[in-house]
């Protein structure tokens, strides 16, 4: 990983309100794709596989 030098503000000093926002943004993706990863998980220990229909009698 390269060396990247922190975002500063309009007085020089390092942008906290920024990276406020970008940790919101990554936190908010990660739990959306724990939520898929945990429906996806939930549905798969309830899935129920149907018999099959016989057509002779």
């Amino acid at each position: 990983m390269d060396y990247q030098a922190p975002k500063l503000n309009e007085h020089g000093t390092i942008d906290i309100a920024y990276y406020k926002r970008l940790a919101a943004q990554e936190r908010s993706e990660y739990i959306a794709q724990m939520a898929v990863s945990l429906k996806a998980k939930i549905k798969s220990l309830f899935h129920v596989k149907l018999p099959k229909l016989s057509t002779s009698h």
